[in-house]
């Protein structure tokens, strides 16, 4: 055999190999297996670890949102007088928009988690950016809905959704770096719980202290919160609260604080408001009860680790306001005949 035959055919053998080793990662990466593995490597994986434990641990609340929900409210608290048997817990996801919100309702649903012995109330914590296409962290590639990105031709999403290696490419180089490679490898062969604790430790809340903050991510919040919202991200928003309906699981939204400003969906008198002001006004004929805290000028800077996240001391005091408003328009959370 010539020296270009052997060359030849190790090469053809190599590749078959790579090959084949790269259709197991994609194999492993269209399990949940992976993602929960690596929960405390990537936001992604933190998400399964609440979804996981949700599933495991149905709550009667689940409170739904991106990071400002994540560190902003605290179930324990939420429902510290609440009724017997009556659980709540944050589904929180850093950096998701209200289609990858959407994605974890419909895989709840398909899971039997809503209705008299599941999860009865749901509660959606409302910013501007969960109503932006932007996915930087990859979440539509594990928890999109394959049926609504259909739907709405996403094209990409598909793609991305498919062909998980490619799609989630941006996030897997970040193992480039030496403090994720070596989290990666720790996670590899030990199960390691994210920074700040496990879904179980306090019910999916994550304190927010400011070496727990994505800095990329918030610095995306705060410079481009009066872009106008993307449709597809509107109807995900309704196509969520009609799927908990069709359960028959009470909804509500609740607009998180904020430091120095008001969410443009509070503040019909500014341009850039005007689409998210139709938001509102599409909630308000669907009849969903829309919950809002302090005024900006009543709120204490001490709570807030930046201008839109809420510290741990600033959880706590919100959290409280929000279970007056909470007890006010679902009782039976609170009341003895609630829990049983």
């Amino acid at each position: 055999m010539s020296r270009f035959t052997r060359v030849f055919h190790l090469f053809g053998w190599g590749s078959v190999i790579g090959l084949l080793l790269l259709a197991l990662v994609e194999i492993w990466l269209h399990t949940d297996d992976f993602m929960y593995r690596y929960r405390s490597v990537f936001a992604t994986g933190r998400a399964m670890g609440k979804l996981h434990y949700v599933k495991s641990h149905t709550p009667t609340l689940l409170v739904l949102g991106n990071s400002r929900i994540d560190n902003g409210f605290i179930p324990r608290t939420l429902l510290e007088k609440g009724a017997e048997g009556v659980s709540g817990f944050n589904m929180g996801m850093p950096g998701a928009n209200a289609s990858a919100l959407y994605g974890v309702v419909k895989r709840l649903a398909n899971e039997d988690s809503f209705g008299v012995n599941g999860i009865r109330a749901v509660l959606i914590g409302l910013d501007e950016h969960l109503l932006q296409a932007e996915d930087s962290l990859g979440y539509g590639v594990f928890y999109s809905d394959s049926a609504w990105l259909w739907q709405n031709r996403d094209w990409r999403g598909v793609l991305a959704h498919s062909l998980r290696l490619w799609g989630f490419s941006a996030n897997l180089k970040q193992l480039r770096e030496p403090g994720k490679a070596l989290g990666f490898l720790q996670a590899s062969f030990v199960s390691t719980e994210p920074i700040g604790g496990g879904a179980a430790m306090y019910l999916g809340y994550r304190a927010g202290f400011g070496g727990l903050q994505d800095a990329g991510q918030i610095r995306r919040q705060q410079e481009s919160f009066d872009a106008p919202p993307d449709v597809v991200q509107i109807e995900a928003l309704f196509a969520t609260v009609a799927l908990l309906q069709r359960y028959g699981v009470k909804v509500a939204v609740v607009y998180p604080p904020l430091l120095n400003r008001e969410l443009l969906y509070l503040t019909p008198q500014l341009p850039a408001a005007r689409p998210y002001t139709a938001v509102v006004q599409r909630l308000n004929a669907e009849n969903i009860p829309q919950l809002t805290l302090e005024t900006v000028a009543q709120r204490n800077p001490d709570m807030f680790v930046n201008p839109g996240h809420l510290n741990d001391h600033g959880a706590q005091y919100h959290s409280r306001l929000l279970a007056r408003q909470l007890r006010a328009i679902w009782p039976s959370l609170y009341s003895k005949e609630g829990g049983t």
